[in-house]
Formats: C-alpha cells, sequence, structure tokens
C-alpha cells in the first residue's frame, strides 16, 4: 500500500510549490509581452515535454520563390501533376487552380514547422524556406540550409490559397516538475526580430527581474494572510527554570525565577517566541526586559516559588552564541569551560550522570563504570559476562539496557547521559500561568507585520547559513541544511497528514509557501549563471563596457554551463533528501 505521506506529499508539493513557478514566470511573461518581446514557450516543470497547446495566429504568405522541402507528399508527385492528391472537403489542397499555390495540398494540418521570413515593407512575412521541424538537423548541402532569414518555429494551424497560419507560442507541461521557464526569441542574439537581446538594457532588467519581484510580493500577500487568521495556542509567563554557569545569561545577571516579558521589544508569551527572538541575535546583542523573580519563603499551596512587584522590570544586554559549550560531567573539575560538576549538572537536567553505560564483568572495581554479573542477572538472566548495559528510560531488550532506576541504585552517578549543552544564552525555561488564548492582526497591522515576518525570515537564514559555515553545533540551528523538491515533498507530506486542526495546517502552509518564495526570490535574483541574475549580471557588464556586449554564442556557452552545475547540484540535494527518507527521518 501507497503510504499517505507519499500520496499528500506530491499533492501538496505541487499546490504549494506549482502556484510559486507558474506566478513567477507569469511575471516574466506579463513583462516581455508589456516590452513587445517575442515568447516562444511558456514551460511549467523541465524538458523532455508531456504535452502542450498551441496558440497564436502568424501568417506567412507563400510564392513561388519559397523553397519547400521534406514534404513526402511533394516528394512522390511528378513534376506539375497535382491530380493525385485526394480533395478533403473545403480543404484548397488537391484543387488544380490558379487562385492557389498547389503545393500547399502537401501540408498536413497539426504539424510542427520551422520557416524562414522575410520581413516585407508593408510588415507581411514572407517565406524563403518551410520544411518540417523534424529535419531541424537536415544535411547542409539541402538547398534549403543556404537561406538566410529570420526563423519561426511552430504548429501548422491553417493553410490559405497562398499563404499558411503558424501558432508559434506553446504552453508546455514538462516532465520534470522542479521549476519553469519562458522561452524568448533571441534572449542572447540582438539581431533578430522582437527578441529580448534586442531590447533596451532598462527593459531587459525589466523583464529578467520580474519572476523575483512577483515572488517577493508573494510572501507580502501570504503573511498578512497569515496574520490575520485567528490563531489560538497557549500563552502565558515565560520563567527561568536553570541558569547555566559562565552562560551569556549568568554574566548578564539572569537568575532562576526571572520571568522574560520582552526581547528586542518583541512581547514573549511562549517557548516558540523566545527561540525566535534568541536566534535573530545569533552573534549579536539582544536588549531583555525582565521581571526579577523575589523567592517566596513561604509560598501557598499551588503558587509559584516566587514572587513579582510590577515597576520593577530591569533591562540586560546579552549575546546569544552561535558556538554553545557541550561540557562533560565530572565528579572533579579541572577545565571550567569543557566540563561541569555532577551536582550542578543535575540542578539543570536530573538525568544528566558521569557515565551513561556498565561494562558487565565477574567482580566490579569501578561501580560507576562495571557491574558484577551477580548483580546483572538479577535484573535478567540472560546477560553473559562482558556484555554492555546502556542506561535508559524504558528497557526494550534486557541484555543490552539498563533502565535508570535501576542503575542508579547500583550507582548514583549514572545518567542517560553524560554531557550537558548550554544553549545559545544558557537557561532553560518554562510557561507559567499557561492559558488558551486567540490572537489575529487586522489588515493594516497585518501587512505592516507581513515585512517584519520578511525580514525576520531574512535574518533567520542568514543566521543558519552563518551557523553552517562556522560548523555551528548550536541546538535552535540543527535540521537538514539544504532541502530539495523531494524535501520539500517529504515536508508537506507530513504537514498534511499531522495530527492537528485544519486551520493549523493551512497556516503551516501558507507560511512554507511563502518561505519558498522568498527563498526563490533570493536565488533567482544571485548573479548565477543560468538563472535570472545571471543574465541582469552581463546587462550590467554590458553597461560598464559602455554598451560593448559579451558574444552571444559565449554568454549562451556561459548560461548553459550554469545550468548543468545547478541541475547536477539539485540532483545532489535529491539524493540526500532521499536518504534522509529512507533513514526514516522526519522534520517533525
Amino acid at each position: 500500500m501507497i503510504p499517505a505521506t507519499l500520496i499528500f506529499g506530491i499533492l501538496t508539493f505541487l499546490l504549494v510549490l506549482g502556484p510559486l513557478i507558474i506566478l513567477h514566470e507569469l511575471g516574466h511573461f506579463f513583462t516581455a509581452k508589456w516590452t513587445r518581446t517575442k515568447v516562444v514557450e511558456f514551460g511549467f516543470g523541465f524538458p523532455p515535454r508531456a504535452t502542450g497547446i498551441w496558440t497564436g495566429a502568424t501568417e506567412v504568405s507563400i510564392t513561388e520563390e519559397t523553397i519547400l522541402e521534406g514534404f513526402e507528399e511533394l516528394d512522390s508527385l511528378e513534376s506539375g501533376d497535382y491530380s493525385e492528391i485526394a480533395h478533403d472537403g473545403d480543404d484548397l489542397r488537391g484543387v488544380r487552380s490558379e487562385s492557389f499555390d498547389p503545393r500547399l495540398a502537401a501540408l498536413e494540418m497539426g504539424i510542427q514547422v520551422e520557416a524562414t521570413v522575410e520581413k516585407r515593407a508593408d510588415g507581411s512575412l514572407h517565406a524563403l524556406l518551410l520544411r518540417p521541424k523534424k529535419r531541424r538537423n537536415a544535411l547542409a548541402s539541402d538547398a534549403g540550409d543556404a537561406v538566410v532569414g529570420d526563423a519561426i518555429n511552430g504548429k501548422l494551424r491553417a493553410v490559405g490559397p497562398h499563404s499558411i497560419t503558424i501558432s508559434e507560442m506553446v504552453w508546455s507541461i514538462n516532465w520534470l516538475p522542479l521549476g519553469g521557464f519562458v522561452k524568448m526569441v533571441g534572449e542572447e542574439d540582438p539581431e533578430a526580430e522582437n527578441s529580448l537581446a534586442s531590447k533596451s538594457k532598462l527593459a531587459r532588467v525589466f523583464v529578467l527581474s520580474s519572476g523575483a519581484v512577483v515572488n517577493a510580493i508573494i510572501p507580502i500577500i501570504l503573511f498578512t494572510f497569515v496574520l490575520m487568521l485567528p490563531q489560538t495556542r497557549l500563552a502565558g509567563d515565560v520563567t527561568i527554570t536553570a541558569v547555566y554557569p559562565d552562560s551569556p545569561a549568568d554574566q548578564a545577571g539572569l537568575r532562576v525565577g526571572d520571568r522574560i516579558l520582552e526581547v528586542d521589544g518583541r512581547d514573549i508569551d511562549d517557548l516558540t517566541a523566545l527561540q525566535q527572538a534568541i536566534t535573530l541575535k545569533l552573534g549579536g546583542t539582544s536588549n531583555w526586559l525582565v521581571r526579577p523573580g523575589i523567592p517566596d519563603p513561604s509560598p501557598m499551596p499551588g503558587a509559584t516559588a516566587f514572587q513579582y512587584i510590577e515597576g520593577r522590570d530591569k533591562e540586560v544586554w546579552l549575546s546569544p552564541r552561535y558556538q554553545v559549550p557541550d561540557r562533560d560531567v565530572v565528579f572533579e573539575v579541572t577545565d571550567p569551560e569543557n566540563q561541569l560538576l555532577l551536582a550542578e549538572a543535575r540542578l539543570l537536567d536530573i538525568t544528566i550522570g558521569v557515565n551513561d553505560r556498565l561494562r558487565v564483568v565477574q567482580e566490579t572495581t569501578d561501580t560507576s563504570q562495571e557491574i558484577s554479573i551477580a548483580d546483572a542477572r538479577l535484573l535478567d538472566t540472560g546477560v553473559v559476562v562482558g556484555d554492555e548495559l546502556q542506561v535508559v528510560l524504558d528497557v526494550l531488550d534486557p541484555t543490552s539496557e539498563i533502565s535508570l532506576p535501576d542503575a542508579r541504585r547500583h550507582d548514583f552517578s549514572l545518567g542517560l547521559n553524560t554531557s550537558i549543552i548550554d544553549g545559545s544564552v544558557g537557561i532553560q525555561i518554562r510557561t507559567e500561568n499557561s492559558a488558551q488564548k486567540t490572537f489575529s492582526d487586522n489588515p493594516w497591522n497585518a501587512f505592516t507585520g507581513s515585512f517584519r515576518e520578511i525580514r525576520d525570515l531574512i535574518l533567520l537564514t542568514k543566521n543558519s547559513v552563518t551557523g553552517l559555515i562556522q560548523s555551528s553545533n548550536n541546538p535552535q540551528l540543527s535540521g537538514p541544511a539544504t532541502v530539495g523538491p523531494i524535501g520539500i515533498g517529504q515536508l508537506t507530506g507530513e504537514i498534511a497528514v499531522a495530527d492537528a486542526a485544519a486551520s493549523t495546517k493551512l497556516r503551516t502552509f501558507a507560511v512554507l509557501a511563502a518561505t519558498i518564495s522568498l527563498s526563490l526570490a533570493v536565488i533567482n535574483i544571485l548573479p548565477l549563471p543560468g538563472l535570472d541574475g545571471g543574465r541582469l549580471l552581463f546587462v550590467a557588464i554590458e553597461a560598464v563596457r559602455r554598451g560593448k556586449r559579451i558574444s552571444p554564442e559565449r554568454e549562451a556557452i556561459v548560461h548553459l554551463a550554469g545550468i548543468l552545475v545547478l541541475l547536477s547540484l539539485m540532483a545532489l540535494i535529491s539524493v540526500q533528501d532521499v536518504m534522509r527518507i529512507f533513514r526514516g527521518e522526519s522534520f517533525f
């Protein structure tokens, strides 16, 4: 049976990514039309082509000088004898008359053709050469190969007495749903009529940047919608329950019991809000507004151990870290930066220990490292000398595991883990006085708030990349560093089948779409060959060189190389995504 996650992953992937791709390409399409640049294909996905719809009607006149080659019916006819061509209804083909060109009878409607044309003074197009598209690689010895003119390619739509009508524009769906494209005439060749390269530098910048601009506008719309959408969640007082020694929080004077009211002007009412506020300021300085907790020597039953007085709030400044200490828990500290005393560690995490496994021996010499076979067999008779027992919460295999309570009865210093990570600022927190609250913004606040969300998203991405470069061990930056289309499909599938309310899923999908759209905007505008930014780079080079262009052939080679590199990178990321799925790893 096909897993539901896979089915929903494919459907939601297309529903989330598909519109973003189409809207991006529509930006290019409409600006190309605005600047009178000729568009010959609007494609969803990358070739090979699966199907397509041809539109447009370009009339091309056929005269005695027009060379027609490659049409089998023409080759089979005797010179001057057209009587063998069957008459088909009202079609002009097969009827010998001076009022039409009988050679047009050989043309079959719906075939793809290519024509070499010249534009006459009255604006009409005259065909110098016409042949089937399949003869694209015809030998140079053919008579038509010497004909010079503008090229027109498309599907034969209609045949008249002395003219044909060609549909030049195709709306295609391609087999690789990894992107899209708008193919314009002469993207690097300024000699082609109505080509992109023949337009002014300003017009080319307008067309090339329009897709990224559309992708940058989409997050504004989506985040406005998200902020207006009512959201019910737990909110309360975020209180510090532990402060790690020598951490930024400890150095700033934060203490157990302090309540965090604001971070950099943002109200803090749950763990998620605090985590995001901290991650935004990694490597920088953060301003916190806290309300000190005054220890209550005799708290009422059910009350907190601290009292709080309004008006005694204080501001503190601290610097969240990319690199956080991973300290070993020990009996005696010899290296304060990398070690923590067991008693201090237990105040932060009660499950921590100096050792997290025991070796089964005949007689023990160190109970923190070893357990005798006699004691081990009291737990399970299948244990033998030489076995190693891992300390766990729930025992699944008694011959290789020992529960934390049993381990602690054997030796108090044992635990589930032997090291403790401070975190960005070095605190542990809990939310007190929690209650379900509903939040939503009015349209104006939601609109202005969308720009804050976009800024936050950019900063979070920047900090994630910085953390990756610095090989950060910060838990808040954990997770896949890169995700491709397959990974996005896995993510959307997991969201779709998650045990959550429909409104929560809708909100999550909207935020994900906004994130992807903003990523597409940034990536596409980067000056990388093969992308919109790479083409903009060539326009900038042309401006610096005072109008002197790099040859179309060289530019085309550079963009082709860039596309190949990008596709290779996408393939590597996709392999990584597939391996993550086979390992059973999830995003949640």
